[in-house]
């Protein structure tokens, strides 16, 4: 019963990313979420204005190409691409230790909530016995992706 149930959270996260993946063409003119963080107009995004955005201003010198200090669109758009990416990795992360947790008997998995950031992955929730929250934690160590494990799980 877990590991269908794993099986199937994994089906919908897929499927609910291909759908994601499958958007409209770009309307002609700058992209909205670049217009509204271009304050001055200028047809660029500066590092002051990167700050209104924490994953732009996160990759605003990778992504700065040409070193002006100021993002272009097209620099943006790279940008914004690398933060998806980013963001695909970790619900496909955050989806392989949720259905680890699930496949492993004694750990009330339901009562865990997962979230990933950039490989990072943090555990919350509670359980029973101090033994069930290690447990978890190495569980979630092995599965692949996982950087590192913040395991705040605490016992009622």
């Amino acid at each position: 019963m877990r590991a269908s149930f794993a099986l199937l959270l994994l089906f919908l996260s897929a499927a609910a990313l291909a759908q994601s993946a499958a958007e409209p063409a770009p309307l002609p003119g700058p992209r909205p979420d670049f217009a509204a963080l271009d304050r001055n107009r200028d047809g660029y995004i500066s590092k002051v204005e990167a700050l209104a955005n924490p994953e732009v201003h996160k990759r605003f010198a990778a992504f700065d190409m040409d070193k002006d200090g100021l993002l272009s669109e097209s620099e943006y758009a790279l940008a914004m691409e690398d933060n998806e990416k980013r963001i695909l990795r970790d619900s496909f992360i955050t989806a392989r230790v949720k259905a680890a947790l699930l496949a492993e008997k004694g750990i009330p998995s339901l009562s865990i909530a997962v979230e990933t950031y950039e490989g990072r992955v943090q555990l919350t929730g509670f359980v029973s016995a101090p033994d069930i929250a290690s447990r978890a934690g190495r569980v979630t160590a092995g599965v692949s992706g996982v950087r590192t494990v913040h395991n705040n799980i605490a016992v009622k």
